[in-house]
């Protein structure tokens, strides 16, 4: 549901590792995968930006090496009959070499993911770089009078929306609230972005 802060992931830890990198790189490959069109990305000269055949997980791939990735799940429980999104895994590498390929792609991405589904929700446990990364979508979004920002209280029984005015009352109020490590409240707090009121 929402942001319950964790140590790390074990993608992360599959990841990070360059063998277990390859590993698990061949084996989304092996699944089967299809060429994926990002607006306002061209992948540099070596590196493949795929899907896999269900469109739930989107890589960033240069020979057998997972650069960036993505898994996406969709649900309908935030506004009923709308469905949403959300990034239940975003992983980009360390590695020096790749970096220079992976600038502004997490943005891009994201952007994609709101004009396609128009709603796009936090996921229900995220690291450290998870909630930074969200807290910039967070504040890019409420700049843009394209989108609604708001929070959902999955704990109260009319799951409440709440709308997110400026930015200082989310750093102030809504950051603290939303990101916390018990496990009985925080899954079920979740940060929305919507392209629609």
């Amino acid at each position: 549901m929402a942001p319950k802060l964790i140590s790390d992931a074990e993608f992360n830890r599959k990841l990070n590792d360059p063998a277990r990198n390859r590993e698990h790189t061949l084996a989304f490959l092996d699944k089967g995968v299809k060429p994926f069109s990002l607006p306002g990305y061209v992948p540099p000269a070596g590196y493949r930006l795929l899907i896999s055949r269900d469109e739930k997980q989107c890589r960033l791939i240069k020979d057998d090496f997972t650069a960036y990735a993505v898994k996406i799940v969709t649900g309908n429980f935030v506004v009923p009959g709308k469905e949403h999104c959300t990034q239940v895994m975003v992983w980009r590498t360390f590695l020096a070499e790749y970096q220079h390929a992976l600038n502004g792609l997490a943005q891009l991405f994201f952007a994609w993911l709101l004009e396609t589904y128009d709603i796009v929700v936090s996921d229900k446990e995220q690291t450290g770089d998870g909630r930074r990364f969200w807290e910039y979508r967070i504040t890019e979004a409420i700049t843009n009078p394209r989108y609604e920002v708001m929070v959902w209280d999955g704990n109260k029984e009319e799951n409440e929306l709440h709308v997110i005015a400026s930015e200082a009352e989310f750093v102030s109020k809504w950051s603290p609230w939303a990101w916390g490590t018990d496990p009985e409240i925080h899954p079920h707090r979740l940060l929305v972005i919507a392209r629609i009121k």
